[in-house]
């Protein structure tokens, strides 16, 4: 278990290294207001997920974004939906009935998945507070959030994206990791 959480972390901090920016982007959230990558950035990580109405995986997800939006309230939680636009409604519905407080944007031209190269949802991306990519998943089983929050835990304590490094809640070692390089 220790060699894991080691890998782990060696995988999470690499990834901190080679970061690529996020594409900006334009697009219309439920009540077809327009939003932009910049109007989320500054406040703390952003995960984006990409989904479409007709994904199980995607919807298994959701509760458990749902769960780290909740626990980390630094944490921007986006849900793409790659819905044709005939479908866009089923999706919009399927949301308000489950109530979850995401923000939720519309790509049915598929513009910004396909500069992400995003093919089959779910794709998750994590985003530090600056709009650099620095974790991406594809597909969904139940145990992937717990990888999803160990890349939160790392940019909220090791980039002070709301927290000075004190903070014992979200278990930073920040300062100790410094110190063994």
């Amino acid at each position: 278990m220790k060699q894991f959480l080691l890998i782990l972390t060696l995988i999470l901090l690499g990834g901190l290294l080679f970061a690529d920016a996020m594409p900006d982007f334009r697009l219309s959230d439920m009540n077809g207001k327009t939003v932009t990558l910049e109007s989320l950035l500054g406040k703390g990580p952003i995960l984006i997920d990409f989904w479409a109405d007709y994904c199980n995986p995607c919807k298994v997800a959701m509760p458990y974004l749902h769960e780290l939006a909740e626990k980390y309230p630094e944490l921007t939680v986006v849900l793409i939906s790659i819905d044709a636009p005939k479908a866009q409604m089923r999706a919009k519905n399927y949301l308000k009935s489950k109530d979850y407080k995401f923000i939720t944007l519309f790509d049915p031209e598929k513009s910004l998945a396909k500069r992400l190269n995003v093919g089959t949802p779910p794709h998750s991306f994590i985003l530090d507070k600056t709009g650099e990519i620095v974790f991406s998943h594809v597909g969904f089983e139940p145990g992937t959030q717990e990888i999803y929050e160990e890349t939160i835990k790392k940019l909220l304590c090791c980039k002070g994206v709301g927290h000075s490094g004190e903070d014992t809640e979200h278990d930073c070692d920040c300062e100790e990791e410094a110190r063994e390089k």
